[in-house]
Formats: structure tokens, C-alpha cells, sequence
């Protein structure tokens, strides 16, 4: 039970990101995200596979990331301190920055029409050790499936 562990404050990220080719027409790449916030930073390294034949950034493509994070976000999403300790009766946490957890995507896009696309996503994220072992986590692992639309300038 997470009761007493109180509310998390709301806050803006920043996302920067780059993608590399590595076959001539963007059907396996690799990138890099930084993810930069008032709870604390994430990075994440990956690798992509597009499938099919198209250029127009459609079709569906599968992803491996490999996720690391400092103190300050580790702690927020799966850390207890004293004062949560004691409103919980969870053991207190202090997370260490470094690995988090390594996941695998899968995404497909569909245009709509020139300026609108469907997104549809599933996620699953395999945490290590140290984020397995909070007693904020429920699991080893996060799943996710998510739909969207996007607007294309």
C-alpha cells in the first residue's frame, strides 16, 4: 500500500534528443535522450528497427533502451524518506543515481490525412535491482499501452 506516502509535485520536462542512421534510410538507428526535470534527469541510449518499406515516418518500428537516472529522480519515483516512513510504514529508500531499468517498444503510426497521424504504443520496462527492490515498486517491471494523435507542421 502507498498510502501516506504523499503527493508528488507536478513539474515541465525538457526533452532533447538525437538519432543517428545507420542504414541509409532510417530503418535500424540509434539515439540518445536526455530528459531534463525538477524531480531530477534520466538518460536513455537505444536502438530502432523500422519495419516495411516506407520514408514518410509511418509504419511500425521497435525500440530497446537502455535507461540511467540521478539520485534526485530515482529517488523521487521510488524513494521513502523518513517522513514517508513514518506516514506509510515503509522502510526508508535512498536511491543511488546510475541503471534503471532497460526496455523494449513497439510504435506504429498511421497518417490520417497531411497533417494528421494515429500513434499507438506498447512499452515494457524491465527495472534493475535497485528500483525492484523499493517498496514503491510494485514489480520488477512497467507496462504501457498508449494511443494518441499527433499534428504534423
Amino acid at each position: 500500500d502507498l498510502d501516506g506516502l504523499g503527493d508528488q509535485d507536478e513539474g515541465a520536462e525538457v526533452v532533447l534528443q538525437i538519432r543517428r542512421d545507420l542504414s541509409g534510410h532510417w530503418r535500424h538507428w540509434i539515439d540518445g535522450r536526455v530528459v531534463i526535470g525538477p524531480n531530477g534527469n534520466l538518460a536513455l541510449i537505444g536502438y530502432g528497427y523500422r519495419f516495411g518499406t516506407q520514408t514518410d515516418g509511418t509504419g511500425s518500428e521497435i525500440g530497446i533502451v537502455a535507461v540511467f537516472h540521478d539520485s534526485d529522480q530515482a529517488n523521487s519515483d521510488f524513494g521513502v524518506d523518513a517522513r514517508q516512513s513514518a506516514a506509510s510504514s515503509l522502510s526508508p529508500t535512498d536511491l543511488d543515481s546510475g541503471y534503471r531499468s532497460i526496455g523494449i517498444n513497439y510504435t506504429y503510426r498511421y497518417n490520417v490525412n497531411e497533417h494528421w497521424q494515429l500513434f499507438g504504443e506498447a512499452l515494457y520496462e524491465h527495472y534493475g535491482d535497485e528500483i525492484a527492490d523499493s517498496p514503491v515498486s510494485r514489480n520488477d517491471y512497467e507496462a504501457e499501452l498508449g494511443v494518441g494523435v499527433i499534428y504534423v507542421f
